[in-house]
């Protein structure tokens, strides 16, 4: 009896110790986490204050961004608004401009008309040997040639038919300068156009003799600049024909078109394609009846 109330007393402090180990460990853990809490607390309170004082210079480096970039957008505004008004200037003086050269086109029109009507009488002939036809019987023997002619193909009886002629341009070898020659009257002067064209070429001595008109350099220089225009017309069977300015004419479904340049004539035969494509040509008779029956016309170009 008395040995089992021995192992009991020795069981029970064992227990003791341990709960008092237990215990003392607990309370060591406990304070190990008490300690580790501060730590971590301090750590972030210094991290907190670190983290500011980046932040503050951050921010205002960020304001002073964001005003920048409200500055660029106010003047990315202002230039835009510039831009619009700079388009819209030029939009407006290119059409000063284009309304300024047909100002300038039909001024020459009337110059080079008067300079025409000064001509009206004149020819220019070209292929009349030099060799055959000289200087100081030109207009003798071109008289004789173009009352010849006139007679047997026309009828017409001449006298006196030139008033003057005489040879234009530089001295060339191979080729006889041109002749000008001035007529009594101007019918005579279309008379003879008309049988030109007909025949195409004119013969005198064996020698093959173009007939023009005389017309001004400026009207000449104007045909020139539209020789695309004319061969482009030509590929779509579209009649033109030439005004005494120089000026292609074109008359196209009740309405008159007209170029003078290179450019004018690109418009010309752009407007003439749209016309005579099915659907607009389509669209164009509807509007034309319409028109009509309102009493209007299609605008002159």
């Amino acid at each position: 009896m008395a040995e089992v109330k021995q192992e009991i007393n020795r069981r029970l402090k064992r227990r003791d110790v341990e709960e008092v180990s237990m215990a003392s460990d607990s309370a060591s853990k406990n304070i190990d986490i008490l300690m580790f809490e501060t730590l971590i607390t301090d750590a972030l309170e210094r991290l907190s204050d670190k983290v500011a004082t980046m932040i503050d210079p951050i921010n205002l480096q960020l304001q002073e961004i964001n005003h920048k970039l409200e500055a660029i957008a106010e003047e990315t505004r202002k230039a835009k608004e510039m831009a619009q008004y700079n388009t819209e200037a030029i939009a407006g003086m290119e059409r000063a401009v284009l309304l300024q050269q047909e100002e300038i086109s039909r001024h020459q029109d009337k110059i080079i008309q008067l300079e025409t009507c000064l001509r009206e009488k004149r020819l220019k002939l070209r292929g009349v040997a030099e060799d055959l036809c000289p200087s100081d019987n030109l207009s003798h023997t071109l008289s004789e040639w173009l009352t010849t002619l006139l007679q047997l193909e026309t009828g017409t009886k001449a006298i006196n038919l030139i008033e003057n002629a005489y040879r234009v341009g530089k001295q060339r070898q191979k080729e006889p300068r041109d002749v000008i020659v001035e007529l009594n009257n101007t019918s005579m002067r279309e008379k003879i156009l008309s049988l030109a064209k007909k025949r195409r070429t004119l013969n005198l001595h064996n020698s093959k003799i173009l007939v023009f008109p005389d017309l001004p350099a400026e009207a000449m220089q104007r045909r020139r600049s539209l020789k695309e225009t004319t061969a482009t017309l030509h590929s779509m069977d579209q009649r033109y024909k030439w005004a005494l300015s120089g000026r292609l004419i074109v008359n196209l479904q009740g309405t008159t078109y007209s170029a003078f340049d290179e450019n004018s004539g690109l418009k010309l035969i752009q407007a003439i394609k749209a016309i005579k494509e099915p659907g607009n040509r389509k669209k164009r008779q509807r509007r034309h009846t319409s028109s009509s029956e309102a009493g209007g016309s299609d605008p002159l170009m």
